[in-house]
């Protein structure tokens, strides 16, 4: 990593707001950020919220996971655009 991308990703981690790159995805978005990011088009700016990555162990529910992190469960869902929970599956956690 060379010492001007480390730089804008210091300038970026520090930011909570974030322009989209041409043809940069909502998934190249989440792995940056680690957090949910909805589609936008290019030169949109973003919000990027602070949150958790959770990994999701066998029997968790919504409510359990909230519980762990003290949020609401309709919150965590909602977060997380009412995915699908299944054992090893990633969610985020909103934090505050």
């Amino acid at each position: 990593m060379a010492f001007g991308e480390r730089l804008e990703q210091l300038i970026l981690e520090k930011n909570k707001f974030y322009r989209i790159k041409r043809g940069q995805s909502a998934a190249e978005v989440e792995k940056v950020f680690l957090c949910p990011a909805k589609p936008a088009f290019n030169g949109a700016i973003i919000t990027v919220e602070e949150c958790a990555v959770h990994i999701v162990q066998p029997f968790e529910t919504y409510s359990s996971i909230a519980g762990i992190y003290g949020v609401e469960a309709e919150e965590l869902k909602l977060f997380n655009s009412s995915h699908v929970l299944y054992p090893s599956c990633k969610i985020y956690v909103p934090t505050r």
